[in-house]
């Protein structure tokens, strides 16, 4: 029986894909499969298990979602894994991540959601690395996540409790991840491992999803409107639209209403000061 399933996928970049895969299997966990998840506009399943033809435990898949909440979601539905996990195809795991994440989620007292552990970011094969100081650790709960995610899309979780939360929702062309962590924690409590052994790649020239972000941010406050109330919806629609270089007074007023904290005068004075230089250029 397969413990543990990693999934991976990947839009043509081979080049550091390799790289991902081997940090996967130097994790020596047994009974694990490794699904690489083929995302690219055109079919490279053949180049791409050309490139592990050594390795019996990987499989390669196809995705026409062109859209990470897809091909997710189609690497889980090939899985046989008690476990799910994900890595990104130019990020890498660190020795011990797995088997600490899946001895923690076992020998547990409590019924988990997920486990996760830490992230820090490197570029240029390590030459500078830098940490994200805004990370908690220790058990996380629902408040830990309503401002912003610090959960990585390496987190593990059960396969079928995955499937009870329908997956990633694909409507989301990014935070997707913050979107399913916030549904995994309405139902039960997570935990993250003090350990930093996810590495996220911070080339400059990665792909970057910053204005999808922005978009999702303003879907994610619509969608989740009535389940955590009027403080949350406008404090995000505000920021989402700030970020998208937008403003609505209306949305400010509101959340000058509801916040009751110094944000919306903070996001307020940022527009105005960006709106100044917009004009005297």
């Amino acid at each position: 029986m397969i413990k543990l399933s990693v999934i991976i996928p990947t839009c043509n970049r081979q080049h550091s894909l390799r790289r991902s895969v081997n940090s996967v299997l130097d994790q020596n966990i047994d009974n694990l499969e490794v699904i690489v998840v083929d995302d690219y506009k055109e079919d490279q399943t053949s180049d791409i298990t050309n490139l592990f033809a050594d390795i019996s435990c990987v499989r390669v898949v196809k995705s026409w979602s062109h859209s990470p909440s897809g091909a997710r979601n189609v690497g889980v539905s090939n899985a046989k894994g008690e476990y799910i996990t994900f890595l990104d195809d130019d990020d890498i795991y660190l020795p011990g991540r797995l088997k600490n994440m899946l001895s923690y989620f076992e020998t547990s007292a409590t019924s988990l959601s997920f486990v996760s552990s830490g992230r820090f970011f490197e570029t240029d094969d390590f030459k500078t690395i830098f940490g994200d100081d805004s990370q908690i650790y220790g058990e996380i709960t629902l408040s830990d996540v309503l401002e912003d995610n610090g959960i990585d899309i390496g987190f593990l979780m059960r396969r079928d409790f995955f499937n009870k939360l329908n997956g990633f929702d694909e409507t989301f062309s990014s935070l997707e991840d913050w979107d399913i962590i916030l549904r995994s924690l309405l139902i039960n409590n997570g935990y993250k491992l003090q350990r930093l052994d996810y590495v996220v790649n911070a080339e400059i020239d990665r792909n970057r999803v910053s204005f999808s972000q922005e978009k999702s941010r303003n879907k994610l406050a619509d969608k989740y409107l009535f389940t955590f109330g009027s403080k949350w919806y406008y404090e995000n629609k505000l920021r989402g639209l700030h970020e998208l270089g937008l403003f609505d007074w209306r949305i400010f007023l509101k959340s000058l209403r509801y916040s009751h904290s110094l944000l919306p005068i903070k996001i307020v004075i940022k527009h105005l000061l960006k709106a100044k230089k917009n004009d005297a250029n």
